[in-house]
């Protein structure tokens, strides 16, 4: 699994780079990304990155992340790798060609590297016993963003700030299960990002 994603992960980036940067060229690739995302928190690393693909009425947006987590604030050095998707259904203009988008609803689904994650729990426990793995972890966030749109030597673009609540799997279960001890604010995640759509 390792030996596929990261090769993949490399794939993706140098198909970001090789964009035709004349002016004018509105026509890309279908295989160029639409934009490239940086990412703080958010339980896919401390700070990761990536390209990303918006739909055709620019309302769905899916994202390939790269992500890093230091040692001294996970004890351990991670390594994550998530896909996520965002969808943003109204978008309200503001003056100077700002704008916002309310409300966003989304899902990731993340992959740690490391010996001491697994993907399927060793053969010593009864089947059954883990439901989980703990190197993959699934979760759900809202949000909003608010951005400008921008024209640079004849090209659009555009810049966005957002901020996500979110939570996973692991927490959102334990939460359920434990209403009379937990709060909401115990697991739930702040996270924010910036994006550039080119």
């Amino acid at each position: 699994m390792k030996k596929v994603l990261l090769p993949l992960l490399l794939l993706v980036n140098l198909a970001a780079l090789a964009q035709n940067d004349k002016p004018g060229l509105r026509n890309r690739k279908w295989f160029i990304p639409d934009h490239l995302k940086l990412h703080f928190a958010g339980n896919i690393g401390f700070l990761s990155g990536g390209p990303g693909y918006v739909s055709r009425n620019k309302t769905l947006e899916t994202d390939l992340l790269f992500g890093f987590l230091p040692k001294k604030f996970g004890g351990d050095a991670l390594i994550t790798i998530s896909a996520k998707t965002t969808y943003s259904p109204w978008k309200i203009h503001l003056k100077n060609d700002y704008y916002i988008r309310p409300f966003s609803i989304g899902a990731y689904l993340s992959y740690t590297f490391g010996p001491q994650f697994d993907t399927k729990w060793p053969s010593y426990y009864p089947a059954g016993y883990y439901w989980w793995a703990t190197s993959f972890r699934p979760g759900a966030y809202v949000g909003g963003k608010v951005g400008r749109d921008l024209i640079i030597n004849n090209r659009r673009k555009q810049f966005e700030f957002y901020y996500e609540l979110g939570s996973y799997d692991l927490l959102m279960i334990s939460y359920v299960q434990n209403l009379d001890y937990l709060k909401l604010s115990d697991i739930v995640n702040l996270s924010f990002g910036v994006k550039m759509a080119f």
